[in-house]
């Protein structure tokens, strides 16, 4: 406990110290040259000139002890155009032992004060696909961000650079000789804010500028994502095969069942039900499965430890079954090119009649044979005998995943009372699955209660019913206060108690960055019985589409004492990002709008 409290102030200290005194650790320059030599090691020699600051600051150093080997840590002093050497007080080493970084070690570097610095040291790897990004964006001020790659001759590299547009000054160029090839690239770096898991390399919820890199052996010239399909296949060779227990086990599981879809569904569920996700990172295991045998002998592992031994029964039982490097939404790129820093992620496929099956053990409520909900609308690598195949996922579409709601309701002096059914076709409520997933039977109807209060804007629920856990079919009864008025000739009826139209986002302004999880088709219907006769009326109708999202409100007349407030809202998008935000929030607004001015009914004469 100690140790763990000592890591966790140590950081803290350091996302402090970046956060709130940025403005003292400008950066004039960052220089990394980085060698790859003809062993299939690499060595980057990072150069840091630091501007003058007023106080010391602490500068970090963060590398993985599995890969990775710090030496050379030198300061320096400019002068003019030379550097002074200068003595380095002291060095602090601390493990970062976070969630599931295991393997991650911080050496602080004191900078002094009062003084141009600079700062120089040594990272070398004997990995070469470890080699798979070079970040164009910084947590402090930089005026100067040169990558310098010098390639031996029997290599070959290939990059995809995301976001450039975001970048203020970008520039490369490439030379080769006889015995290497040297690119050279210069940027401006976007400033961005600190997070924690930035400093390890974990880019959650980031759209920031990165190339993307694979430097690949000349035997597999101009064929990159073969090269880190066949590097996987052998890494991961030596973690598959099934022992006579297991085999045991998947036999009994499936003793008399010869349908590849039903046996699929039972091993699939077994995993997912009787494993224990633990995210697990050390060095390469953050890329290459713990052993099929062992997963089930603990019956835990993280998703490339689950998809492999999901896939290793799968193929004991005959069924074609690989395993594939994913993205999931929240990851700072999609994996549409072969380098490790493309994928945070590893799900298990199956083929029946030549039909790709997806299938993601970490994920509790995932059908087989449907789209995984984190990897909607982003690509997967394959990866199989052949060379590996780049796969785009599906999203669900928005009728695929509807969401009804039907009211009756009668209005009872100035209140209105009644009942509401609801229920979720598709991933629509997987939300709401996921929420409840592990709950008692007490704790379902509190949470039901409170989620469905908020949904109808803080009126009273009461006597609710779960129909049906599977297709999550709800029932109750709703208490509605204060929504009608007369004055003698007019009645008056606000609709403000129509469920919001986005159930994960209680928020009335969409941000860019948000994921919505999943299109959908929201279908409300709502009856209304008054308790005066009322004239007859036009219905009321309001329409907004805009690309990919729409929204259809009508108020009509049933009867003299009766009338129906309806609306259907589609949105068929997953991401809110800078080209749909305004035009989500600006239909949000117009409900809002709609919502919150009166109905005005004229009543009939007595």
């Amino acid at each position: 406990m100690k140790k763990i409290l000592s890591t966790l102030i140590l950081l803290l200290f350091i996302f402090y110290d970046f956060k709130c005194y940025s403005q003292d650790i400008h950066l004039k320059s960052i220089k990394e040259t980085i060698e790859i030599k003809e062993d299939s090691s690499f060595i980057n020699n990072i150069s840091i000139l630091f501007k003058k600051s007023n106080k010391p600051r602490f500068y970090p150093i963060f590398y993985d002890t599995e890969l990775e080997k710090v030496s050379d840590i030198k300061l320096f002093i400019k002068k003019r155009r030379r550097d002074k050497p200068i003595y380095i007080k002291k060095i602090y080493e601390e493990d970062a032992k976070l969630e599931y970084i295991t393997s991650k070690k911080i050496k602080y570097v004191m900078i002094p004060a009062d003084k141009e610095i600079k700062l120089s040291y040594s990272v070398s790897c004997k990995e070469l696909m470890y080699f798979s990004s070079l970040p164009f964006f910084s947590y402090n001020q930089i005026d100067t961000l040169s990558y310098k790659i010098k390639i031996a001759k029997n290599f070959e590299l290939a990059h995809n650079t995301i976001y450039k547009e975001s970048i203020p000054y970008y520039k490369i160029d490439s030379t080769k000789t006889n015995t290497n090839s040297v690119w050279n690239i210069e940027v401006v770096p976007q400033k961005v804010e600190p997070d924690p898991f930035q400093f390890f390399g974990v880019y959650k919820n980031m759209r920031n500028p990165l190339m993307r890199i694979i430097v690949t052996p000349d035997s597999y010239k101009n064929r990159p994502t073969n090269y880190i399909n066949d590097w996987y296949s052998e890494k991961v060779a030596s973690k598959k095969g099934l022992n006579y227990q297991v085999k045991q086990k998947i036999d009994q599981l499936t003793i008399n069942i010869e349908d590849p879809s039903e046996i699929i569904n039972i091993i699939y569920n077994y995993v997912k039900n009787n494993f224990k996700y633990v995210a697990i990172e050390v060095g390469m295991g953050a890329f290459i499965p713990t052993h099929a045998n062992a997963v089930y002998l603990n019956k835990e592992g993280d998703c490339k430890d689950l998809s492999n031994f999901l896939s290793e029964a799968l193929r004991y039982k005959g069924i074609k079954s690989d395993i594939a490097l994913a993205a999931t939404f929240d990851h700072i790129s999609d994996c549409d090119f072969p380098s490790l820093s493309s994928a945070n992620h590893v799900i298990a496929v199956a083929y029946i009649n030549g039909k790709v099956i997806l299938l993601d053990p970490t994920d509790s409520i995932h059908r087989e044979g449907t789209p995984v909900e984190s990897l909607q609308d982003r690509n997967i690598l394959i990866v199989n005998s052949n060379g590996g195949v780049f796969h785009t996922v599906k999203s669900f579409t928005p009728e695929e995943n509807s969401i009804l709601y039907q009211l009756e309701l009668k209005e009872d002096n100035t209140n209105i009372k009644g009942t509401f059914y609801t229920s979720y076709n598709g991933i629509s409520g997987n939300y709401l699955k996921r929420r409840l997933k592990g709950k008692k039977e007490e704790e379902l109807s509190d949470f039901g209660n409170t989620f469905y209060e908020e949904i109808f804007r803080n009126q009273s629920v009461s006597n609710l019913e779960l129909l049906n856990v599977e297709k999550l079919e709800y029932k109750g009864d709703i208490s509605i206060s204060s929504k009608s008025f007369d004055d003698g000739e007019n009645k008056y009826l606000f609709i403000d108690f129509l469920p919001r139209i986005i159930e994960t986002e209680n928020r009335e302004i969409l941000m860019e960055g948000i994921n919505l999880a999943n299109p959908f088709h929201k279908k409300v219907r709502t009856k209304v019985k008054i308790n005066e006769p009322i004239k007859d009326f036009e219905p009321i109708t309001y329409n907004y589409k805009e690309k990919g999202i729409s929204l259809k409100v009508i108020i009509k007349y049933i009867s003299e004492l009766e009338i129906e407030c309806n609306y259907d809202f589609i949105l068929n998008h997953i991401y809110i990002d800078k080209e749909n935000v305004d035009k989500a929030n600006d239909i949000l607004k117009s409900f809002k709008k709609i919502i919150n001015e009166p109905i005005i009914f004229k009543k009939q004469k007595s």
